[in-house]
């Protein structure tokens, strides 16, 4: 199997994203921190296509100074408080890839926590979803159905001497004051944007059920 990595999702980007917003069940912000089960709301290898295995990630959770070396910058500390400044605390990476060449290299799921439900929904909908993602490569959004508190999705193409190498297909959704983000990485032409969709519901399956254990708590 191969060691895990922050995939190429690391790369500049701005966009206004399409958002999708849902009138469905509530998501409450009130609980503590540490309630937030975030591994127990990660996908399953199960939940991937036949064939994809789930990649070893050493230390699934990041505070804001390890998630800021991830980014294209100079100046971790700053990115660092910047990150403390958008409500960022915590998230937990789950990344998988196939046994052999398909369409689909590899998903990563992440899934971070914020101060309130407020700071979330503007990650979902200024700051790429809290993707170690900088600034200055415009995204290119898609549509995407109505999932949790509000879902969003884009694009990101990694080129090398101006041909497009991979595509980052992201597609992500927010319950409360969690942001979900579900990444595919794929070479050009064969995005498949039905297979975030099915993963994005299977995870807001899992991310109800803790909800659900935590109000009966």
């Amino acid at each position: 199997m191969a060691p895990w990595r922050i995939p190429a999702f690391a790369l500049p980007a701005v966009a206004l994203l399409l958002i999708a917003c849902d009138g469905g069940r509530d998501y409450p912000a009130s609980f503590g921190d540490s309630d937030y089960d975030l591994a127990a709301m990660a996908l399953r290898d199960t939940d991937l296509p036949a064939g994809f295995e789930a990649q070893e990630v050493p230390d699934p959770a990041f505070d804001n100074e390890s998630w800021a070396l991830f980014f294209e910058t100079n100046d971790p500390e700053a990115k660092q408080a910047q990150l403390e400044a958008q409500g960022r605390l915590t998230n937990h990476v789950t990344a998988f890839a196939p046994a052999g060449l398909g369409r689909v290299l590899a998903v990563t799921n992440v899934s971070t926590l914020y101060t309130d439900a407020e700071a979330a929904r503007q990650a979902l909908e200024k700051f790429a979803c809290g993707l170690p993602i900088n600034d200055s490569i415009q995204l290119e959004p898609f549509l995407v159905p109505s999932i949790g508190d509000g879902a969003a999705g884009f694009f990101v193409r990694q080129e090398n001497d101006g041909s497009t190498t991979f595509v980052d297909t992201t597609l992500c959704f927010r319950t409360g004051r969690i942001v979900h983000a579900i990444q595919q990485t794929s070479i050009p032409g064969v995005e498949d944007i039905a297979l975030s969709i099915r993963l994005a519901n299977s995870q807001l399956e899992r991310v109800d059920a803790e909800f659900k254990d935590l109000e009966e708590g």
